[in-house]
């Protein structure tokens, strides 16, 4: 009879630590539903105040507003990320669908600065939601990113990206080194997390009036980490 009891106890333990948030969401995932793109609210000078949004034309309450991200240096500045939304559908190898979404911010200047989310749509009986799983992630005019599907190493999406290195004496759209990171989705954490980080050997032209190349030559090198993951 103790005996019984004890097992009882740890098995309701083991429940709990399972209910906690430890064990992953299902393997199938809903469908986004459809869902329409709209800019942030923009001052008299076309700037964003306001973040883009990424709404369902059924439900124009539940929509995901890009949020903004306030400057590490002063700390008093925010950037709004309201202009040019872009938006990719991103299907999952095991059913549904997740949708890749990103917002820009510009000061006027040359500089950019872009926003990334890997965004889903969820749907019970107590309400709908749609939740961002990506951390933090920026972007500059002087990058370029992408999500790629490498099933021998997840069956989920990966972001890729790949930032440039300002070195001393470089001009804005030069050659440049660049810093490569890859986020693969964490199904117990769920979220993405960064696999990994690392510098190119080479430099890389672009950024101006040619588009950034980097991500395909250096697609053997980021492979490979993957894999070593």
């Amino acid at each position: 009879m103790i005996r019984t009891f004890a097992l009882g106890v740890f098995a309701l333990v083991v429940m709990g630590v399972l209910v906690a948030g430890q064990a992953p969401r299902n393997s199938r995932d809903d469908e986004f539903p459809r869902f329409t793109l709209k800019e942030g609210q923009l001052d008299h000078d076309g700037l964003p105040v306001s973040g883009a949004k990424l709404c369902l034309p059924e439900r124009q309450d539940l929509c995901y507003q890009m949020p903004s991200e306030a400057d590490s240096g002063s700390g008093s500045i925010a950037y709004e990320f309201g202009l040019e939304p872009h938006s990719k559908r991103l299907p999952l190898a095991e059913g549904g669908s997740w949708v890749f979404f990103s917002a820009m911010f510009s000061g006027g200047g040359s500089g950019t600065l872009t926003r990334l989310a890997i965004l889903r749509y969820e749907g019970n009986a107590k309400g709908e939601q749609i939740v961002n799983l990506l951390p933090w992630v920026g972007a500059t005019n002087v990058s370029e990113w992408a999500m790629w599907t490498v099933p021998d190493t997840s069956k989920y999406p990966v972001l890729v990206r790949a930032d440039f290195v300002w070195g001393d004496g470089e001009i804005h759209f030069g050659s440049h080194f660049y810093t490569i990171e890859a986020w693969k989705f964490d199904p117990v954490a769920d979220h993405y997390v960064k696999a990994f980080e690392y510098r190119t050997l080479r430099k890389y032209e672009g950024g101006d009036h040619s588009p950034i190349r980097v991500l395909r030559p250096e697609r053997a090198e980021i492979i490979r980490r993957l894999e070593s993951k």
